[in-house]
């Protein structure tokens, strides 16, 4: 078995920094192609998020690449201007790596619950592309049921796991902010809604599409389509932000032609939804995902992680008894 992963985070890059690693779903798939066109490459799976993007690799046996080398190259990014700023790791050490990852132990917000689906999500792309392979399949499924198993018997010790939950409890105890804006359909977008309705606040959600059935609107929310949204903000206190879009969703440019501007801006994206040049704008509060991110949980993550640890070796154990039997079967 020769996996091998890079990955660039929080931890190692700033948030203008991470953004250049961030992609559209046409931009992904061409990355894809041409990383897997490489020689000696099996499969590759990418999990890109607002805190950090990772590439992992199956690669012929005897053969030794750094993935991180191999996606500037497919980006067409300088590798050397971030050469600094990843890290690599072989064999078990992959494993390990990402089955904390999906256990929400390598999240900015200790815990996260978001991640196991990115990472779900993730391989799920990949087979469909046809760009991963048997190894990581597995690897990815070992994960994800580790991270999920994680999940059932670790008390994180937090209410506010997630981007969505932080970017609410900065709204939730203020008695001036009741009309908020959400622009965004997914499941952050979707999950910040649902939070703002049960904190008694009155959420509106953006929809690009009104086509039966390409929309999900949670209960209690009100609708107002993409592209009215600037009126909309007139309307309302706070502004949350959760889009896929490679363009700011809001501009300093646009908002201050505004008669009236919301208060609070938060943008949980990368790259950023919000410009921010909206700092310029008296008496406006802006948060992006780093500031929102910034104060983590730090008690019992020792004894938790060791928690974490031995749960996951378990899977780790299961995963190499199957390549074992398999690598028997190939003899």
């Amino acid at each position: 078995m020769n996996i091998v992963m890079s990955y660039i985070d929080y931890h190692m890059a700033t948030l203008d920094q991470r953004e250049v690693f961030s992609f559209t779903k046409p931009e992904m798939s061409d990355i894809y192609k041409k990383i897997h066109n490489e020689d000696h490459v099996e499969g590759v799976v990418i999990i890109s998020t607002c805190n950090r993007t990772e590439v992992y690799l199956s690669l012929k046996e005897g053969y030794d690449i750094i993935p991180f080398q191999l996606l500037c190259k497919a980006m067409g990014v300088n590798y050397h201007d971030y050469k600094i700023m990843n890290r690599t790791l072989k064999g078990n050490d992959v494993l390990v790596h990402l089955c904390q990852l999906a256990a929400g132990a390598k999240s900015q917000i200790w815990g996260e619950d978001q991640i196991i689906s990115q990472v779900r999500d993730a391989i799920k792309l990949a087979r469909e592309m046809k760009y991963s392979d048997t190894i990581l399949n597995v690897v990815f499924r070992t994960a994800v049921s580790a991270g999920k198993k994680v999940k059932t018997l670790v008390d994180f010790k937090a209410d506010d796991n997630s981007t969505a939950k932080r970017a609410v409890n900065i709204i939730k105890g203020r008695n001036d902010i009741n009309n908020v804006l959400v622009i965004g359909n997914g499941m952050i977008g979707r999950l910040a809604v649902e939070l703002l309705v049960k904190n008694g606040k009155n959420p509106t959600m953006t929809l690009r599409q009104y086509k039966h059935g390409e929309n999900i609107v949670p209960d209690g929310a009100d609708t107002v389509n993409y592209s009215d949204r600037y009126k909309k903000m007139e309307e309302v206190d706070a502004v949350i932000s959760a889009t896929l879009s490679p363009h700011h969703t809001v501009s300093y440019e646009e908002l201050i032609k505004l008669e009236k501007i919301p208060k609070i801006f938060i943008d949980l994206a990368v790259p950023r939804d919000i410009d921010p040049d909206v700092l310029k704008i008296s008496g406006i509060n802006y948060y992006n995902i780093d500031d929102i991110s910034r104060e983590t949980i730090e008690l019992c993550k020792e004894k938790q992680i060791a928690e974490i640890n031995q749960i996951i070796q378990k899977y780790i154990d299961d995963f190499y008894k199957w390549y074992s039997y398999r690598e028997k079967l190939n003899a």
